[in-house]
C-alpha cells in the first residue's frame, strides 16, 4: 500500500517537473502563439494531474490489508446499518474504502471477490438512495444486507487490533499479545493513569 502510493507520488512529481520545464522554456526556444499555448497546455495538464479521484483504496490487497479494511471501515459499515439517512451520507466513503480494501475486484483480481465487490457496489448505491430520499428503512435494509455478506463485525472497540484509542501503532501484533506483556500496567495501552486504582490523578 506505502510503497504503490509512493511511486505515484514520485511520478506524478516528475510529471509536473517536465510540465513546468515546458511551459516557461528559454525565451529563445519559444516565441510568440506557440509559447502562449505551450503553457497554456501545460498549466492545463499540471490543473488535471492535481485535481482530486475518487476515494478508493490502492488495490494493493494482502491478509494485512484486508484485515485492516475490515477492521476500520468495515466496523464504521457496521454502525452505519443503524444511523440516520444523514449520517451514512456523510461516511459514505467508508463504505467504498472497504469494499475496495477487502475485496481484490481490478483487473488482476480474484473470480470471488470480484463476484462479492459487484454484489456489495450495488447494495452501496441501493443504501445511499435510500439515504438521499430521506428511506431510513431502504438505506439501513441495504447496508445489513452487505453486512451479512461480507460477515462484518464491529472489531475497533476496546480490544480490538485497531482501536484509535490506543497508544501504540494500529495492527501487528494483537491487542490480546501486548496487554499480556504489560500484565498488571495494561491499562498504560489506553491511559496514563489506572481509573481502577484509588490513588490515581484526576483527569483534566
Amino acid at each position: 500500500g506505502g510503497r504503490s502510493s509512493s511511486t505515484e507520488r514520485h511520478t506524478t512529481a516528475l510529471a509536473m517537473a517536465s510540465l513546468l520545464a515546458v511551459a516557461f522554456a528559454l525565451p529563445g526556444t519559444q516565441t510568440g502563439r506557440s509559447a502562449v499555448l505551450t503553457r497554456r497546455g501545460a498549466v492545463g495538464a499540471l490543473v488535471a494531474a492535481a485535481a482530486p479521484v475518487a476515494v478508493s483504496a490502492d488495490g494493493a490487497n494482502s491478509k494485512a490489508t484486508v484485515d485492516k479494511a475490515r477492521a476500520i471501515y468495515g466496523s464504521r459499515v457496521v454502525r452505519l446499518a443503524s444511523a440516520s439517512p444523514e449520517a451514512i451520507i456523510e461516511d459514505q466513503n467508508a463504505i467504498t474504502l472497504f469494499i475496495s480494501g477487502a475485496y481484490r475486484a481490478g483487473p488482476n483480481g480474484n473470480t470471488q471477490d470480484k463476484a462479492i465487490s459487484k454484489q456489495l457496489l450495488a447494495l452501496k448505491k441501493t443504501a445511499l438512495d435510500g439515504a438521499k430520499s430521506g428511506d431510513a428503512a431502504k438505506a439501513q435494509g441495504a447496508l445489513k444486507e452487505m453486512i451479512a455478506i461480507a460477515k462484518l463485525t464491529e472489531q475497533d472497540g476496546y480490544d480490538g487490533n485497531y482501536n484509535p484509542k490506543q497508544r501504540r501503532n494500529p495492527g501487528a501484533p494483537p491487542t490480546e499479545a501486548i496487554v499480556a506483556q504489560m500484565g498488571s500496567e495494561a491499562y498504560a495501552l489506553y491511559d496514563r493513569y489506572d481509573a481502577r486504582s484509588a490513588g490515581a490523578p484526576q483527569k483534566k
